[in-house]
């Protein structure tokens, strides 16, 4: 109890936006009231929320048409500026410390069905953008999701092989195309996947192309049902 009141005069907590030094929670009073998260109503696989509820059951237009590969995917918020700002610092500013700050916003809506998970892993991002950026910030935040939940963190299962376009500006089919045939499952884990329910990790989801290619090598590998979690979604 001391050390943990002393670390926390030593590294106070500060805003994720601002960082102006709060008590508690991840953005001080004003940027809180901005932040979207995303609540009831919403679609039960896509997380696509709705003005107003349905039913217990309700799914999305989008997700009735094309089923998904993943069996649930669930977001903290909506992508806005705010978000964009943390993101942008995140991934491309070295502010790879706001991996930690950012998990405890996942919890919540992990509780509901982290039970069930028998391993976690990240989207990968190809070697050439690795270089660049020095680290992959979706394998930063499914680490510590791991740690928490004291479950397997496998970081290198998925490998990208493609490197593909930036994902920024294209459309819903130019991101399919993207990245068709973009990762492959690593060798070593064949045997580890089967039957085995996976949590994908990622900072955001768009079209969710990206994360729908992972889930459905993953899938067809004979794994067994996948869930993703990702910071934020964009409405399109």
């Amino acid at each position: 109890m001391f050390f943990s009141y002393l670390g926390r005069i030593i590294f106070p907590q500060s805003c994720l936006s601002c960082n102006k030094i709060i008590t508690k929670s991840s953005f001080c009073t004003n940027h809180w009231k901005e932040v979207e998260f995303i609540t009831d109503p919403y679609c039960q696989i896509c997380h696509l929320p709705f003005e107003y509820n349905i039913n217990d059951r309700q799914i999305c237009a989008s997700c009735i048409a094309k089923r998904p590969y993943y069996k649930k995917l669930v977001a903290i918020c909506k992508y806005n500026d705010i978000i964009a700002g943390i993101i942008s610092r995140f991934k491309f500013f070295d502010q790879s410390y706001l991996a930690k700050k950012l998990c405890p916003l996942f919890y919540p809506k992990l509780d509901e069905f982290i039970s069930k998970i028998d391993l976690i892993i990240p989207v990968p991002l190809h070697k050439n953008r690795l270089k660049v950026r020095k680290y992959n910030q979706s394998l930063l935040l499914a680490k510590f999701i791991a740690k928490k939940y004291n479950i397997k963190f496998v970081p290198d299962l998925l490998i990208r092989i493609k490197e593909g376009k930036n994902q920024i500006g294209l459309n819903k089919n130019a991101r399919i195309r993207n990245v068709a045939s973009a990762f492959i499952i690593n060798d070593k884990y064949l045997e580890l996947i089967k039957d085995k329910n996976i949590l994908l990790i990622d900072d955001v989801v768009t079209t969710g192309a990206t994360i729908d290619n992972c889930s459905k090598i993953l899938v067809k590998s004979k794994s067994g049902d996948v869930f993703v979690a990702v910071i934020a979604k964009r409405i399109l």
